[in-house]
């Protein structure tokens, strides 16, 4: 009996796949494709944005610089802080960001890695029907939107990067959202708040 049946869900297997291939719907094929391809247009542009993060914050670090995204200014409650005291502890916060920004790096590598494994099998799976239904004017059409948007990436790390450069070379590391926070605490000294902040 298990025999018979394995033979039977065989021949039910390949009567059913036929019958699919055979009788479709009409444009289940295009669907399936298109699919395909808007899966691999995604997996394209995130390899794209983990690879110019992964870059930028390499340049980052490279230049000793920590992106204003990233600036935490973490301050001790003590009342005996004075503006050597600050300025070293600045340091210190500077050096642990940086540090930090590996760890980002390793997983935007890790995670543009992924990305690449998805697109390699969409693609070997596209390759067989390149010619097919129109495949190749679509995969036109994604390769272009793919440079824009890569034109928008490059536009928008280069403005942050010069941006965060501004600031380093002006001392306004840590103005940005924190005045505020820093003329919260308590016992600060005028000179504090003006280092802290300037």
């Amino acid at each position: 009996m298990a025999e018979r049946r394995m033979l039977w869900e065989q021949a039910a297997a390949e009567l059913f796949n036929n019958t699919r291939d055979r009788n479709g719907p009409p444009g289940a094929h295009v669907r399936t494709t298109s699919s395909m391809i808007n899966q691999l247009e995604k997996a394209r542009i995130s390899e794209l944005k983990k690879w110019w993060e992964m870059t930028s914050l390499t340049k980052y670090v490279e230049n000793g610089r920590v992106p204003q995204g990233i600036c935490i200014l973490i301050l001790p409650t003590l009342g005996y802080m004075n503006p050597d005291l600050l300025e070293e502890w600045r340091t210190q916060t500077d050096e642990c960001s940086i540090k930090l920004m590996g760890t980002l790096i390793t997983q935007a590598k890790r995670r543009m890695d992924e990305q690449i494994i998805k697109i390699e099998q969409l693609t070997k799976e596209l390759e067989k029907i390149v010619n097919q239904q129109d495949v190749s004017n679509q995969l036109a059409k994604m390769e272009e939107r793919i440079k824009n948007k890569e034109e928008e990436i490059k536009s928008h790390k280069a403005h942050k990067f010069n941006r965060d450069k501004l600031d380093y070379e002006h001392g306004r590391i840590y103005t940005f959202a924190r005045k505020y926070d820093i003329l919260r605490t308590k016992d600060v000294s005028k000179s504090f708040v003006e280092i802290a902040v300037h």
